[in-house]
């Protein structure tokens, strides 16, 4: 079977980047996993007018997809929900997965965000699945999409937000909060010696799982 890693914004360093940290899944697993990205998305989704903009395209992706599953590959998880009620595949959003996982690796994770502007966005989020109460802080490396996987200075930008968020936060396990972070992974998570979470690898697990097991969505054509 087929999975869709969506990355739903423009950049095509984003979906090499989520590529890349998909291999150590693509060796376990017997379904075919492609990323793509939507070309005619803003190339960063770090605004709520972006997450607005590119809701009904993600929707309309889904919608014509000949995929088994989709996984939409951006930590706002936007038109994750609306798809779900109309798709009759698996959609996985990529920050509620990280956010699920999280819960078997702690008690309380912390959030590494890009901008300042998306931790009240991931703040409603956390809210509405019902998890704030597990959630030890969000703090932000102050940088956008493109410099958070290209800045010399991103890779002290997170460890600092990460000491943070373990040390005064209180955090037991961290989940990178971008889609584009996930090669910093396995580094950050040795020198921490806490429970990292590449979301995207955290939300095509999950597609994997439903698909492995014929959960499907629970809903019939007509």
């Amino acid at each position: 079977m087929r999975i869709i890693a969506l990355n739903p914004n423009s950049s095509t360093e984003v979906t090499a980047l989520m590529d890349a940290c998909l291999a150590p899944l693509r060796a376990v697993t017997r379904h075919e996993i492609v990323c793509t990205e939507l070309p005619d998305a803003p190339i960063g989704i770090e605004t709520d007018d972006h997450v607005r903009d590119v809701a009904p395209m993600v929707q309309g992706f889904i919608a014509d997809t000949d995929a088994d599953a989709v996984v939409v590959a951006c930590f706002s998880d936007p038109g994750v929900a609306l798809a779900r009620a109309e798709a009759a595949i698996p959609v996985v959003g990529i920050a509620e997965a990280a956010y699920y996982a999280a819960l078997q690796l702690g008690r309380r994770f912390g959030v590494v965000s890009l901008g300042a502007s998306s931790i009240a966005r991931h703040a409603r989020h956390i809210e509405a699945l019902g998890l704030t109460g597990r959630l030890a802080g969000d703090r932000s490396i102050g940088m956008t999409v493109a410099e958070g996987h290209s800045h010399p200075g991103a890779d002290a930008a997170i460890r600092r937000v990460s000491d943070d968020l373990t040390g005064t936060d209180g955090a037991d396990c961290l989940i990178l909060g971008c889609a584009g972070l996930g090669a910093r992974r396995p580094a950050l998570q040795a020198l921490l010696g806490l429970p990292v979470i590449d979301p995207v690898q955290a939300g095509v697990a999950a597609a994997i799982t439903l698909l492995d097991l014929d959960y499907g969505t629970g809903r019939k054509d007509g």
